[in-house]
């Protein structure tokens, strides 16, 4: 039998690659999706899900702006179980040192004409009365937005299934072709351009690409409704989640419909395993207790781990790879991948149908990196 043909094959079923399948669906395009697992198997079933603008650079801020953006108008269609809730952020500081990273943020996100405002410790307390006393202040983002990562993957991948795409799920690729990819099960799939999409394990199919897993704790709390009603983040996590820090633990806390909250972040490159390490849980609710004193009579659910796709910065690879115009990666998006994953989908879909950018592509292509070789 002839190997089947696609106008793209992805690789990966996670968030990335549903987004993709979806708007390539959307544009006309014929699409396979190959998935080792599961749909939402892997990092987007093990994220915190807060959709925000960050600015570690102008590239990433342009970037989730941008896919903060996609997801506003994806929302009307989006079904209950996604939990869509615009809680908006706050990025909380704790003395005036911090407060001065507070006000280098605002001037940052307005430049960029991102809605954000500056509260001081007194608004901030009346905003959320359960952080501890005394905090100096915070940068407020009204748009920011909080979903579940697992079901949004699912529900992108389910409309993507409804607009014609195929989705094979354990159907692990063994290598990359020219006209497509070889599966583990000795058949191939011919297709005129394959997106790999498949995060932190990228590298497994093409080794050239300096992505590694680091490594995050997340808390699920039992329910407490209304203890925090939005996400609450301190101001230096940016700082925490720069590629070059070997381990980060900051204060993360979101909170969910049903009345739980999911608390983080760690950051640890420690290799592949997903197993919870005790003592960085107890580490992180140490953290926590700086800003959310009362979280020790709050129960714990339950704890986990995932892997987050790091690349050499803070911004995705995303483009044709050098040489290979028909093979696009779109991997390397760490701790943003939910929030951009729309936006990422569209930019590949311009590249693919040869349109205009609708942001700059350059901060992100494969070109940037050293030498890279396929």
């Amino acid at each position: 039998m002839a190997p089947s043909e696609y106008d793209v094959a992805i690789v990966g079923a996670g968030i990335i690659g549903s987004a993709i399948a979806r708007e390539l669906a959307v544009a006309g395009h014929s699409v396979v999706v190959l998935e080792a697992e599961e749909v939402a198997g892997e990092t987007s079933c093990r994220a915190m899900g807060h959709v925000g603008a960050y600015d570690d650079s102008e590239a990433q801020l342009g970037f989730t702006f941008f896919g903060r953006r996609l997801w506003e108008e994806l929302s009307p269609e989006l079904p209950p179980e996604v939990d869509f809730v615009r809680r908006g952020a706050l990025w909380v500081a704790r003395d005036a040192e911090e407060m001065a990273e507070v006000e280098r943020k605002r001037a940052v996100y307005r430049r960029a004409r991102v809605d954000v405002d500056v509260v001081d410790g007194r608004r901030l307390a009346t905003m959320e009365p359960n952080l501890a006393p005394g905090l100096a202040g915070a940068l407020w983002v009204p748009g920011d937005i909080v979903l579940d990562a697992a079901e949004a993957t699912r529900y992108l991948a389910r409309r993507a299934s409804e607009l014609g795409v195929e989705i094979r799920t354990h159907t692990p690729v063994r290598s990359l072709r020219p006209d497509g990819v070889d599966l583990g099960n000795g058949q191939s799939v011919r297709a005129g351009h394959v997106v790999l999409a498949t995060g932190w394990q990228a590298p497994t199919l093409l080794p050239s690409l300096p992505i590694r897993p680091r490594k995050g704790h997340i808390v699920l709390t039992e329910p407490l409704p209304g203890y925090v009603r939005h996400q609450v983040t301190e101001v230096s996590y940016v700082r925490g989640a720069s590629p070059t820090q070997s381990e980060s633990i900051t204060f993360s806390f979101q909170p969910r419909s049903s009345g739980r909250y999911l608390l983080g972040a760690t950051r640890q490159y420690v290799g592949s395993s997903t197993e919870v390490d005790p003592a960085v849980v107890e580490r992180l609710l140490e953290r926590a207790r700086l800003f959310l004193p009362g979280i020790r009579e709050v129960p714990i659910a339950r704890t986990w781990a995932g892997l987050r796709p790091a690349g050499p910065d803070a911004v995705p690879i995303l483009g044709p790879m050098p040489g290979r115009r028909e093979l696009l990666v779109a991997v390397a998006h760490e701790g943003i991948g939910i929030t951009t994953a729309l936006a990422t989908g569209r930019l590949v879909r311009e590249m693919i149908d040869g349109r205009p950018p609708s942001i700059p592509l350059e901060p992100f292509r494969p070109e940037r990196l050293a030498a890279p070789k396929s």
